[in-house]
């Protein structure tokens, strides 16, 4: 898992982590539904209480799509059967914060970079100002295409420590607080890279296991206990991964976790 240079956006200004109203945005999406229908009936149904109409089409537009329609409708499909399956809060969580962090990559250095560095030191706060000096840290390192404007780069730390309280990564006194991952987490995310044309190998040497401390060992042990579930036979040589899959889509995946 080498390190990557990212380019980072200024996109976590418009939502921090938005896990409820994610997951009524998640009851409310139907197969095939276009985006305006979508909010047009989250404005009707005044599911987002409180949300004036302008709030509901930034959410929907510039928060719920780009997070999670990468690869089209699939994800939303899926996490939605999760949410019907009554799968924990915790774990569909997890999986949010991945899809977060793929869209924000300045959330996901932030996160890997500085949090888990932390919390594999044993530290116990996080310091006020990490945020900030990690922002401009990456201005000198070039990870943004333009200067921001110091409101911009206040509003993003805000933005980052909120999306850490939101996720339970800290707690609002930066309180630095454990973060496991999750088995049916780590199976759903496993099952998407494999359907989104990811080899075995670029499964396990993924970026994004290390928003959960992970290195390659470590997702390797994780994915081989994992295996017993009967989801998946994982193999190990050493210096070659296989994987045999049981399912052909996530459909059926989904279907299966969800029993």
């Amino acid at each position: 898992m080498s390190k990557v240079l990212h380019n980072y956006n200024a996109d976590l200004l418009k939502g921090t982590g938005l896990i409820q109203e994610t997951l009524l945005l998640l009851d409310r999406y139907e197969p095939g539904i276009s985006k305006k229908d979508l909010i047009d009936e989250v404005i009707q149904s005044n599911v987002l209480v409180k949300s004036h109409k302008n709030r509901i089409k930034d959410i929907i537009e510039h928060v719920f799509y780009r997070r999670f329609f990468t690869h089209g409708e699939n994800a939303v499909i899926a996490l939605k059967k999760l949410r019907a399956a009554h799968i924990p809060l915790e774990t569909l969580s997890q999986l949010f914060l991945v899809y977060i962090c793929r869209r924000n990559l300045i959330l996901f250095d932030f996160i890997t970079e500085v949090y888990q560095k932390l919390a594999q030191q044993n530290e116990s706060i996080l310091p006020q100002d990490a945020a900030t000096l990690f922002i401009e840290e990456s201005l000198r390192s070039g990870h943004m295409e333009q200067t921001w404007a110091a409101s911009t780069k206040k509003k993003i730390a805000q933005h980052i420590h909120a999306c850490l309280i939101d996720f339970k990564l800290i707690d609002r006194q930066k309180n630095i607080l454990p973060l496991y991952l999750s088995d049916i987490a780590a199976n759903f995310l496993a099952h998407e890279m494999h359907f989104n044309n990811c080899s075995d190998e670029a499964i396990v040497n993924a970026e994004e296991w290390q928003l959960f401390g992970y290195n390659r060992y470590d997702i390797i042990k994780h994915l081989e206990r994992l295996s017993f579930q009967g989801h998946f036979i994982f193999q190990n040589s050493g210096d070659m991964i296989k994987i045999a899959w049981v399912y052909h889509n996530m459909n059926e995946f989904t279907d299966a976790i969800g029993q």
